[in-house]
């Protein structure tokens, strides 16, 4: 079967940097800049240039990092009422020496800077007087028991007690890096408004803990999964207290070596469990270069980007339940993208071997249009309407993701393929040198029968299989195709 991703789908155009031809193979399409509002698109071609990189590089990651600092401050509401967030799950892959931590480095450094500010504000000022109300509280509880008073009293001041030491463990936290899932959903429920980023320009120990490093081979990506969508997440243990998050929210924005890029996608879990259709992942293809005299990155650029991130951050990121209604116009260019996504999807189309991939990118596209919307007003995004010129650069944003998905997937396609077609041979050898697509769905090599037709069809393209029309058996005049091996 032809998993190949419909033309139609692809950018039609694109924007090419100088540095791209250093860095890209002939597979490897630029990175679409244009599609970003200016201040983004601008920051992207100078980090380009600073760090001879390709805008493939800069460009997910700056993307992953304006999600993490709307946080829950803003949402869309589209078809059906569905509410969709800006978090987005960015996986970045380059070879160790090519740049990726000089690039994550200038482009999380607002987000850190702010997230440290508030840490140290919070030491500094919040701290030291809930450490004097629970020590006054201990006094208090300590006193009341010496005067034997009534036990609701004593209660009472234990109740506001613990709420105190629940206090003083929720320290302010924007952002994590390598955490295992129990720990994440700890530090998830200890924020406010249930929202964290997990930032990292080298996430092998990450990727090595989803895996399952200390969960005994078992994975550990249930956190993932439910704070992707903000879905309730209860984990209860033994030896601990019940940990309950209302609706988690989590970014992610991951920059590693390709090896471990190919370890995820290997792990069917990753992919039956959902994991790995909610990243926008990228190999970079990004090799190292011989170093240039440039000068420093634009400080006006800089600063711009610089002032757009703390904007959204102290504007956007504490706030919850911003809802904006997507426009009708809107609505429907989303509409039309998810429906002719769904007809490639469907049983012998061209995505249904990717069919868990491709149900995310109109999802992935909103995602994406709530990050540039906010980026275009970081001032007021809940005043301006949703514009159709954001929905195209959010969706023509999506299907270079898209594209950069389905080259990971080809060499796991090509197993699967490979698969399927050693099973309709063995089935041929079995019924005595033919079959046909009504045998294979039978068999539950495919699906169904459709899904068996375009395998077959696919094998006598390739030169494994020929067909033959031959009247059907007890059927009177009626046809049927038959394949055998080619001889």
């Amino acid at each position: 079967m032809n998993a190949k991703l419909p033309s139609d789908f692809l950018p039609q155009s694109t924007e090419l940097h100088d540095m791209h031809e250093l860095h890209t193979t002939q597979d490897t399409k630029p990175f679409p800049t244009h599609l970003l509002p200016k201040v983004l698109g601008d920051l992207v071609k100078e980090v380009a240039r600073v760090t001879q990189t390709p805008g493939a590089m800069a460009g997910p990651l700056t993307l992953g990092i304006v999600g993490a600092s709307i946080g829950k401050g803003l949402s869309v509401e589209g078809h059906a009422g569905r509410i969709t967030s800006s978090n987005i799950y960015v996986l970045l892959g380059a070879k160790s020496g090519t740049g990726k931590s000089e690039c994550a480095k200038i482009i999380f450094k607002p987000f850190i800077d702010h997230a440290n500010e508030k840490h140290i504000e919070w030491i500094e000022e919040e701290l030291p007087e809930l450490e004097v109300e629970k020590d006054r509280l201990e006094a208090e509880i300590k006193k009341l028991r010496e005067n034997k008073k009534n036990s609701e009293t004593i209660r009472t001041a234990q109740r506001n007690l613990s709420r105190i030491k629940s206090s003083i463990q929720k320290a302010p936290r924007f952002y994590a890096d390598n955490v295992t899932g129990e720990k994440l959903a700890i530090l998830i429920s200890n924020q406010p408004n249930e929202a964290l980023a997990l930032l990292s320009s080298d996430a092998r120990d990450c990727i090595d803990i989803l895996g399952g490093k200390y969960q005994k081979n078992k994975t550990d990506e249930s956190i993932y999964l439910k704070a992707y969508s903000g879905d309730t997440c209860a984990i209860d243990r033994v030896d601990r207290p019940s940990i309950v998050i209302k609706s988690p929210q989590l970014t992610v924005v991951w920059a590693v070596q390709p090896d471990k890029i190919s370890t995820l996608y290997n792990n069917r879990q990753f992919t039956d469990g959902g994991l790995m259709p909610r990243f926008l992942a990228v190999d970079t293809h990004c090799e190292p270069v011989v170093r240039e005299n440039t000068k420093p990155i634009d400080t006006e650029v800089l600063d711009k980007y610089e002032s757009l991130i703390k904007a959204l951050l102290l504007v956007l990121h504490g706030d919850e339940n911003n809802v904006i209604q997507l426009p009708e116009d809107v609505m429907s260019v989303y509409t039309e993208y998810f429906n002719d996504i769904v007809k490639e999807r469907q049983a012998g189309g061209r995505l249904e071997q990717v069919n868990a991939y491709a149900a995310r990118w109109e999802e992935n596209a909103l995602r994406i249009g709530v990050c540039l919307h906010a980026a275009k007003h970081p001032e007021n995004a809940m005043d301006q309407s949703f514009s159709l010129e954001t929905a195209h650069e959010a969706i023509g944003l999506m299907r270079w993701f898209a594209e950069q998905q389905m080259q990971l997937l080809e060499r796991s396609l090509e197993q699967q393929n490979q698969e399927l077609e050693e099973k309709v041979l063995k089935l041929i050898e079995e019924k005595e040198g033919q079959c046909t697509k009504t045998d294979v769905a039978r068999k539950r090599i495919t699906e169904n029968s459709k899904s068996a037709q375009a395998l077959l069809q696919s094998m006598v393209s390739r030169g494994l299989l020929v067909e033959e029309t031959l009247p059907a058996p007890g059927r009177g005049g009626h046809q049927q195709t038959i394949y055998k091996s080619f001889q």
